[in-house]
Protein backbone atom coordinates (compact mmCIF):
# COMPACT_ATOMS: atom_id res chain seq x y z
CA UNK A 1 0.00 0.00 0.00
CA UNK A 2 1.11 3.46 -0.61
CA UNK A 3 -0.19 5.34 2.71
CA UNK A 4 -4.11 6.46 2.87
CA UNK A 5 -6.14 4.31 0.98
CA UNK A 6 -8.34 5.91 -1.36
CA UNK A 7 -11.37 3.16 -0.41
CA UNK A 8 -10.42 3.38 3.43
CA UNK A 9 -10.41 7.20 4.53
CA UNK A 10 -9.42 8.87 7.06
CA UNK A 11 -12.01 9.16 10.05
CA UNK A 12 -11.98 10.74 13.50
CA UNK A 13 -10.95 8.13 16.09
CA UNK A 14 -8.93 6.32 12.81
CA UNK A 15 -4.67 5.53 14.28
CA UNK A 16 -2.96 7.25 11.58
CA UNK A 17 0.83 7.14 11.60
CA UNK A 18 2.91 10.16 9.69
CA UNK A 19 5.82 8.98 8.01
CA UNK A 20 7.76 8.97 5.09
CA UNK A 21 5.78 13.16 4.54
CA UNK A 22 2.29 10.98 4.47
CA UNK A 23 -0.31 9.88 6.51
CA UNK A 24 -0.65 6.15 6.74
CA UNK A 25 -3.50 4.00 8.28
CA UNK A 26 -1.70 1.84 10.98
CA UNK A 27 -2.66 -1.33 9.45
CA UNK A 28 -1.19 -0.19 6.48
CA UNK A 29 2.29 0.88 7.40
CA UNK A 30 4.34 -2.07 7.15
CA UNK A 31 7.28 -3.39 5.14
CA UNK A 32 7.18 -2.80 1.46
CA UNK A 33 8.53 -6.26 0.92
CA UNK A 34 7.48 -8.79 3.44
CA UNK A 35 4.30 -6.96 4.52
CA UNK A 36 5.20 -7.13 8.48
CA UNK A 37 4.40 -4.32 10.77
CA UNK A 38 7.42 -2.48 12.51
CA UNK A 39 8.36 -3.94 16.07
CA UNK A 40 9.01 -0.72 18.06
CA UNK A 41 8.30 1.11 15.89
CA UNK A 42 11.76 0.96 14.06
CA UNK A 43 11.54 1.18 10.20
CA UNK A 44 14.08 2.38 7.87
CA UNK A 45 13.87 4.21 4.17
CA UNK A 46 14.88 3.24 0.99
CA UNK A 47 14.09 5.25 -2.04
CA UNK A 48 11.04 6.68 -0.30
CA UNK A 49 9.71 3.27 0.87
CA UNK A 50 9.04 1.72 4.42
CA UNK A 51 10.97 -1.89 5.67
CA UNK A 52 11.63 -3.61 7.84
CA UNK A 53 15.73 -4.68 8.42
CA UNK A 54 16.28 -6.86 6.81
CA UNK A 55 14.99 -6.04 3.28
CA UNK A 56 16.37 -2.57 4.20
CA UNK A 57 20.01 -4.46 4.21
CA UNK A 58 19.31 -6.31 1.30
CA UNK A 59 17.91 -3.69 -0.95
CA UNK A 60 21.67 -1.76 -0.27
CA UNK A 61 23.24 -4.76 -0.21
CA UNK A 62 24.59 -5.26 3.51
CA UNK A 63 23.74 -8.45 4.09
CA UNK A 64 26.51 -10.64 5.40
CA UNK A 65 26.60 -13.80 2.59
CA UNK A 66 27.73 -15.87 5.29
CA UNK A 67 24.61 -15.69 7.60
CA UNK A 68 22.66 -13.61 5.59
CA UNK A 69 21.71 -11.37 8.31
CA UNK A 70 22.22 -7.60 8.46
CA UNK A 71 26.07 -5.81 8.36
CA UNK A 72 26.12 -2.58 10.97
CA UNK A 73 29.39 -1.12 11.45
CA UNK A 74 32.45 -3.00 10.71
CA UNK A 75 32.36 -5.06 7.11
CA UNK A 76 34.81 -6.93 5.35
CA UNK A 77 34.47 -6.95 1.70
CA UNK A 78 35.75 -9.57 -0.42
CA UNK A 79 35.01 -12.65 -3.53
CA UNK A 80 32.33 -10.06 -4.41
CA UNK A 81 30.29 -10.29 -1.30
CA UNK A 82 29.73 -8.62 2.26
CA UNK A 83 30.55 -10.46 5.82
CA UNK A 84 30.66 -9.48 9.15
CA UNK A 85 34.20 -9.65 10.58
CA UNK A 86 33.53 -12.86 12.25
CA UNK A 87 32.17 -14.23 9.47
CA UNK A 88 34.85 -14.31 7.40
CA UNK A 89 36.62 -17.53 7.81
CA UNK A 90 39.03 -20.32 5.98
CA UNK A 91 36.93 -22.47 4.35
CA UNK A 92 38.79 -25.19 5.78
CA UNK A 93 39.91 -24.41 9.36
CA UNK A 94 37.45 -21.69 9.96
CA UNK A 95 40.28 -19.36 11.46
CA UNK A 96 39.08 -15.54 11.15
CA UNK A 97 40.75 -14.37 7.54
CA UNK A 98 39.95 -10.42 9.05
CA UNK A 99 43.57 -9.27 9.63
CA UNK A 100 45.60 -10.69 7.08
CA UNK A 101 45.28 -11.81 2.74
CA UNK A 102 43.47 -14.71 1.75
CA UNK A 103 43.68 -16.83 -1.29
CA UNK A 104 40.51 -17.85 -3.04
CA UNK A 105 39.75 -21.16 -4.91
CA UNK A 106 36.11 -22.53 -6.63
CA UNK A 107 34.53 -19.10 -4.97
CA UNK A 108 35.75 -20.37 -1.28
CA UNK A 109 38.13 -18.54 1.09
CA UNK A 110 41.40 -19.90 2.73
CA UNK A 111 43.85 -18.61 4.79
CA UNK A 112 47.69 -19.49 3.12
CA UNK A 113 48.48 -22.47 4.86
CA UNK A 114 45.17 -24.28 4.15
CA UNK A 115 46.01 -23.40 0.58
CA UNK A 116 48.87 -24.85 0.31
CA UNK A 117 48.29 -28.26 1.81
CA UNK A 118 45.15 -28.57 -0.22
CA UNK A 119 45.84 -27.13 -3.57
CA UNK A 120 49.64 -26.56 -3.51
CA UNK A 121 51.68 -27.49 -6.71
CA UNK A 122 53.40 -30.68 -4.63
CA UNK A 123 49.25 -32.03 -4.36
CA UNK A 124 48.27 -32.00 -7.96
CA UNK A 125 48.20 -34.71 -10.18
Amino acid sequence: SSGINAEWPLRPGNNVITALKRQWHVECFVCYECKNRFGAGTYYEHEGKPYCELHYHQHRGSLCAACNKPISGRVITAMRNKFHPEHFVCAFCITPLSKGTFKEHESKPYCHTCYQKLFGVANRV
